[in-house]
């Protein structure tokens, strides 16, 4: 089977870079692409606070939706609160992740009632930094979320009462088989990313599906052995790439 490609932008809100924006917007449009939109519904985090806020932010985000691009909740306000790397163990920080289930349900319940309070449906979630927990599952349940975009799986799957549809990539990749979001976060891109991200666009287009069309295939979906493994290297993987990152930012700061 020929691998399928979903596309995500994380950290969607009303100050974000809309320069940037501009030209994926238009190239997405172009070749058919949809995509999905990971929404802070309140922004507070000073990082994500680019350009001066778009008045008719929830407006524009209720016609993607209408058009078929899927809207997540990316958290609340995109504050880390704890140094939980919850149940992925990728990144110690969390919004979520280590704090009570009350918290997290007040939290969350408020993110939801922003999104509800400007007609938007949230259609998946994505966890800040991919970090939270257990109780985030179960409020997320509660609230009627039953799909994550996150895990490091080769294919969409069933397990704790949620439909993980794998998020494993930040830019394209030609891959034999399986179901492969590439997350990107535009705001920080310079301009021979964005050139890179928009010819790609461009050359992965016929291969990219929606979260829509991924929810239908795999509903009913459970956890298999491949999952399991591939999960797990993958994991191996991205850990060694952190580390290794992180090792080349210190020898750097050594040298200044």
């Amino acid at each position: 089977m020929r691998a399928r490609y979903l596309v995500r932008f994380d950290d969607i809100c009303p100050t974000m870079n809309w320069s940037l924006w501009a030209p994926i917007e238009e190239v997405l449009h172009a070749c058919g692409v949809q995509p999905i939109l990971a929404v802070v519904p309140d922004n507070r985090d000073p990082k994500l606070q680019v350009e001066p806020p778009r008045p008719d932010f929830w407006g524009w985000v209720r016609e993607k939706q209408t058009a078929g691009w899927s809207i997540a909740l990316h958290g609340y306000q995109h504050l880390y609160e704890t140094t939980d790397a919850g149940l992925l163990g990728i990144n110690a920080r969390s919004e979520f992740a280590g704090l009570p289930f009350e918290r997290q349900r007040e939290k969350l319940l408020r993110a939801v009632e922003v999104f509800h309070s400007h007609g938007i449906r949230p259609e998946a979630f994505v966890a800040p930094g991919h970090s939270f927990d257990q109780h985030t599952l179960l409020v997320l349940q509660e609230l009627g979320i039953t799909v994550i975009s996150d895990g490091f799986f080769l294919y969409p799957r069933v397990h704790q009462g949620m439909l993980w549809v794998p998020q494993q990539m930040w830019q394209f990749r030609p891959a034999p088989l399986g179901v492969w979001t590439v997350c990107f976060h535009h705001n920080r891109l310079g301009a021979r990313d964005l050139r890179r991200l928009i010819v790609d666009i461009q050359r992965f287009a016929r291969f990219t599906t929606s979260l829509q069309d991924i929810v239908h295939t795999y509903r009913n979906r459970g956890s298999r052995p491949i999952d399991i493994l591939f999960a797990r290297l993958w994991r191996l993987v991205l850990r060694a790439k952190l580390a290794a990152k992180a090792a080349l930012a210190a020898t750097s700061e050594a040298v200044l």
